[in-house]
């Protein structure tokens, strides 16, 4: 079969890391998706809560607290990686570079944030709480040239709403809409509600 191939950026929201079919979940659900090549970051979940916490208490320069975060994602998807082993782990920004190849083949790949998102390089997003994985994985997809962006969430979403009204409740972080004219086609699935089915 000729044609493009297919580039999907996929962000695992992290309240799903506590759920015990994730992995299952996420092997089948990438099976049943159109092939592509599969561009996944996760949430940093509970571990980001936490910092948030602590911020709200101890009032902490904004961007240095957007950074430790950004690092503690290296944690969750490194997780992910062990309990995934199949996938393709990409660390260092020279893997990454590998992945802006026409020619990637289709296949899963776990991304590390750091491995494309890094501070001083690219001052596109706010460094602060506004921006969350949400924004980030719209950021890499537009690295990435990406046909389409999925958001797997915890939640049910209309799908009537404007990426500007699902940031006004909460569904999706408040950067995301900065970005929203650069973006492809955003899919948000309520992946707990497939998983616990």
């Amino acid at each position: 079969m000729g044609g493009k191939r297919l580039r999907r950026v996929v962000k695992l929201g992290g309240s799903l890391l506590l759920q015990p079919q994730l992995v299952s979940g996420l092997r089948t659900w990438l099976a049943d998706q159109t092939p592509a090549s599969n561009l996944m970051i996760a949430g940093g979940g509970q571990l980001i809560d936490a910092v948030r916490e602590l911020d709200g208490i101890y009032r902490s320069d904004s961007p240095w607290v957007h950074w430790q975060c950004v690092e503690l994602l290296r944690t969750t998807i490194g997780w992910l990686s062990q309990q995934l082993p199949e996938m393709q782990f990409i660390t260092t920004p020279a893997q990454f570079e590998t992945l802006r190849s026409p020619e990637l083949p289709n296949g899963n790949y776990l991304l590390q944030v750091d491995s494309f998102y890094n501070r001083g390089v690219d001052p596109i997003l706010p460094e602060d709480w506004r921006t969350t994985t949400d924004a980030i994985a719209g950021y890499l997809a537009m690295r990435l040239n990406a046909d389409e962006l999925v958001l797997l969430k915890s939640c049910d979403t209309d799908p009537t709403l404007s990426i500007e009204q699902l940031a006004e409740r909460g569904i999706v972080d408040e950067a995301l809409p900065l970005i929203a004219p650069e973006l492809p086609p955003i899919r948000i699935v309520n992946f707990a509600s497939l998983i616990e089915s």
